[in-house]
């Protein structure tokens, strides 16, 4: 894959047709959420739903508070296994990434057999032990790239270059192996911590932390991009 990619639209058809490529299980599929707060919406999502991902505006206030908060821990060294994590190393890859992280997060009866992303589950957890982070950066952009860039140039919007400066960016949550929800984002220096999964359900879009987390970046948008928000759900087909 190039150190540069094309944009991918937030599209759940396209994160799908992805999703799949790359070896998530074809009984699993990317949703809209059209709301974080209403029942009757949230409803409509198949359960459970194993990951969330938020595509959300870049302001100069967030930018600072990353680097500001990732500057007091430790850069992730690969070595928990709760969660597993990708450096985000290609630019505008995001969306890439997002979608990486919701699949190899997944239960392994979830993931195809001999598929890309059981590969990378497996080089994750190798017998010489986790590998490091550089090394799974390099899995990844080993990984076949022709789907991506097919996919990234559909949508319903001009797909801008890829070497574009684009201020949105794409990140995502799951549940991981400890009963912990976490926050997955490539451009940060780990995984975060959000605290206890509540209740024995799978179901990341039941979970207030998560929309407590996706509101904060919502209330912290300046004026010209406080609608500039979408949600997608990885769950179950509706067929």
């Amino acid at each position: 894959m190039p150190k540069s990619v094309v944009p991918i639209e937030s599209n759940p058809e396209i994160f799908t047709a992805l999703a799949h490529k790359l070896g998530v299980s074809p009984l699993l599929e990317f949703h809209d959420v059209f709301s974080i707060s209403e029942s009757d919406l949230l409803a409509m999502i198949p359960n459970p739903a194993y990951a969330l991902v938020l595509l959300f505006p870049l302001t100069v206030d967030y930018e600072a508070q990353r680097k500001e908060q990732d500057a007091q821990r430790p850069t992730y060294a690969n070595e928990n296994l709760s969660v597993r994590w990708v450096k985000q190393t290609i630019k505008n890859g995001c969306g890439f990434y997002a979608l990486l992280h919701a699949a190899l997060n997944l239960p392994d009866s979830l993931v195809l057999y001999n598929s890309q992303v059981q590969s990378l589950k497996k080089a994750s957890v190798s017998g010489r032990g986790p590998l490091s982070v550089a090394e799974v950066s390099e899995l990844v952009e080993r990984m076949e790239s022709k789907a991506y860039d097919d996919l990234a140039q559909q949508g319903s919007t001009a797909a801008p270059d890829a070497d574009e400066d684009v201020l949105f960016h794409f990140l995502c949550f799951v549940k991981g192996r400890d009963g912990h929800i976490y926050e997955l984002d490539g451009r940060r220096n780990g995984p975060v911590d959000l605290g206890e999964f509540e209740g024995e359900s799978a179901d990341i879009v039941s979970q207030e932390k998560v929309r407590g987390k996706i509101q904060y970046y919502m209330d912290n948008a300046d004026e010209a991009n406080k609608h500039n928000f979408s949600i997608m759900a990885l769950a179950p087909g509706y067929d």
